[in-house]
Protein backbone atom coordinates (compact mmCIF):
# COMPACT_ATOMS: atom_id res chain seq x y z
CA UNK A 1 0.00 0.00 0.00
CA UNK A 2 1.56 3.28 -0.92
CA UNK A 3 1.27 6.12 1.15
CA UNK A 4 1.33 10.51 0.72
CA UNK A 5 3.81 11.82 3.22
CA UNK A 6 5.36 15.02 4.28
CA UNK A 7 8.87 15.04 5.20
CA UNK A 8 8.56 18.29 7.00
CA UNK A 9 5.58 17.38 9.53
CA UNK A 10 6.40 13.77 9.45
CA UNK A 11 2.48 12.74 9.03
CA UNK A 12 0.91 10.93 5.84
CA UNK A 13 -2.46 9.37 4.02
CA UNK A 14 -2.66 6.17 2.73
CA UNK A 15 -3.58 6.22 -1.02
CA UNK A 16 -6.41 4.51 -2.26
CA UNK A 17 -6.39 5.41 -6.09
CA UNK A 18 -9.84 3.84 -6.93
CA UNK A 19 -11.74 5.89 -3.92
CA UNK A 20 -12.95 9.34 -5.32
CA UNK A 21 -13.40 10.68 -1.44
CA UNK A 22 -9.76 10.02 -0.73
CA UNK A 23 -8.51 11.84 -4.34
CA UNK A 24 -10.10 14.84 -2.45
CA UNK A 25 -8.51 14.64 0.85
CA UNK A 26 -5.15 13.73 -1.00
CA UNK A 27 -5.64 16.95 -2.00
CA UNK A 28 -6.57 18.84 0.71
CA UNK A 29 -3.39 17.17 2.41
CA UNK A 30 -0.85 18.37 -0.75
CA UNK A 31 -3.19 22.17 0.10
CA UNK A 32 -2.08 22.00 3.73
CA UNK A 33 1.89 21.14 2.87
CA UNK A 34 2.08 22.82 -0.26
CA UNK A 35 5.73 24.62 1.26
CA UNK A 36 6.81 21.20 2.50
CA UNK A 37 8.30 18.33 0.67
CA UNK A 38 6.20 15.64 -0.10
CA UNK A 39 6.82 11.89 -1.36
CA UNK A 40 5.04 8.68 -2.44
CA UNK A 41 6.19 6.15 -0.56
CA UNK A 42 5.73 2.62 0.83
CA UNK A 43 3.71 2.78 3.81
CA UNK A 44 5.69 -0.02 5.75
CA UNK A 45 8.47 2.46 5.15
CA UNK A 46 7.18 5.13 7.21
CA UNK A 47 4.56 3.29 9.23
CA UNK A 48 6.47 3.14 12.81
CA UNK A 49 8.02 7.34 11.98
CA UNK A 50 5.48 8.95 10.87
CA UNK A 51 1.58 10.06 11.84
CA UNK A 52 -1.44 9.22 10.10
CA UNK A 53 -3.76 11.85 9.06
CA UNK A 54 -7.33 10.51 8.76
CA UNK A 55 -10.38 12.75 8.00
CA UNK A 56 -10.89 14.64 11.31
CA UNK A 57 -7.25 15.88 11.51
CA UNK A 58 -7.88 17.31 7.85
CA UNK A 59 -10.90 19.18 8.90
CA UNK A 60 -9.72 20.73 12.46
CA UNK A 61 -6.51 21.65 10.39
CA UNK A 62 -8.46 23.37 7.63
CA UNK A 63 -10.60 25.26 10.52
CA UNK A 64 -6.85 26.64 11.75
CA UNK A 65 -5.67 27.52 8.78
CA UNK A 66 -9.01 29.38 7.73
CA UNK A 67 -8.66 31.50 11.11
CA UNK A 68 -5.44 32.22 10.68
Amino acid sequence: MRARACIRCKSYIVIHPNNPLNQAKISMFEKMHHQHTLITVDLDEIRNEYQSINNNDMNDQEELNSHA
